[in-house]
């Protein structure tokens, strides 16, 4: 028979998933979790079912460290998921210098904290000892990059469908997914393309990934 007291306390210690759409990338964010002694390090999950099937099956504190992309979701899906199905876990983004725009989108969505892969071996232990104590926390230098940036002038619907042509969508798989015509899903991108100074799909997704609109 389990003690319940030492079962209470196992519950206790926040349960990290990893979740990205490479698996490597879920390794090797793993093995610097498992070093962080105040936290467990459980499963992986590449896809939103896994991921789902993961967070389901953990009654106690969970973290998720969490990728730009899930092999079948981008990071906005995600993290709408999140709030809707598990708002009791706390999200931390983890992104490449590249992928600035991701991070942006990460704190205007409520994640709690957010790491640049770059930085990752000396920030993401420090932040998880935040999270573990129940507070969330912005890096000093992503917050000063953040408000050193000029206002963002792309609209809530125009970050959707920014994503969802990162991900490599056709304008006919995006209306599909937002649920509007094509023809509304050209006027956005007509408007995007004016509001980033590009005339091309590959100039849009170049900007946006790169944050530097």
């Amino acid at each position: 028979m389990i003690d319940a007291t030492v079962e209470d306390a196992g519950l206790d210690v926040p349960e990290v998933i990893v979740a990205d759409r490479q698996a490597i990338v879920c390794q090797g964010l793993g093995s610097l979790v498992a070093q962080i002694p105040a936290v467990r390090l459980g499963p992986f999950a590449t896809d939103l079912a896994s991921l789902r099937k993961a967070l389901g099956e953990r009654p106690g504190r969970v973290i998720l460290v969490l990728g730009v992309r899930l092999a079948d979701a981008d990071l906005g899906r995600v993290l709408e998921m999140l709030r809707r199905d598990h708002p009791r876990v706390m999200v931390v983004v983890v992104a490449e210098e590249a992928e600035f725009a991701f991070i942006r989108t990460a704190v205007k969505a409520g994640a709690h904290s957010v790491c640049m892969m770059g930085q990752v071996l000396s920030s993401l232990p420090r932040v998880l000892g935040h999270l573990v104590e129940g507070h969330s926390i912005l890096p000093v230098e992503i917050l000063k990059r953040l408000m050193g940036e000029q206002g963002d002038s792309l609209t809530r619907r125009e970050h959707e469908i920014l994503g969802l042509l990162v991900d490599g969508l056709t304008n006919f798989q995006i209306s599909a997914r937002l649920g509007l015509s094509e023809n509304t899903v050209k006027y956005y991108l007509k408007a995007i393309y004016q509001k980033l100074d590009v005339n091309s799909r590959g100039g849009a997704i170049a900007k946006y990934v790169a944050g530097t609109y």
